[in-house]
C-alpha cells in the first residue's frame, strides 16, 4: 500500500502526516477531512474564515496542490 505524504498549511497553522492508502482517490478524500476538520475546530473558536493549502506528495513527488476554504456569517 502506497504512503502518501498530506500537508496543510496556513499562515497559522501547518500540519503534516504520513498516510497509507490504497488509492491517491482515498489520499485526497483522508486529505480533503483532515482540513474540513482543522478548518471546523478553528470556526469553532470564533474564527470567521478558513482556508488552506493541501499538498499530497507520493515518493517525494507532488501529486496534488489545491486549496479549501470555509467560512462563517450570521445571517440577518
Amino acid at each position: 500500500m502506497p504512503t502518501f505524504h498530506i500537508s496543510v498549511v496556513n499562515s497559522d497553522f501547518d500540519a503534516s502526516e504520513e498516510l497509507d492508502s490504497a488509492t491517491f482517490e482515498d489520499a485526497r478524500r483522508n486529505a480533503l477531512r483532515a482540513a474540513l476538520q482543522i478548518g471546523t475546530d478553528e470556526l469553532c473558536n470564533g474564527t470567521p474564515f478558513f482556508g488552506a493549502e493541501i499538498r499530497i506528495e507520493l515518493d517525494g513527488e507532488l501529486k496534488q496542490r489545491f486549496l479549501v476554504s470555509i467560512g462563517q456569517s450570521p445571517l440577518k
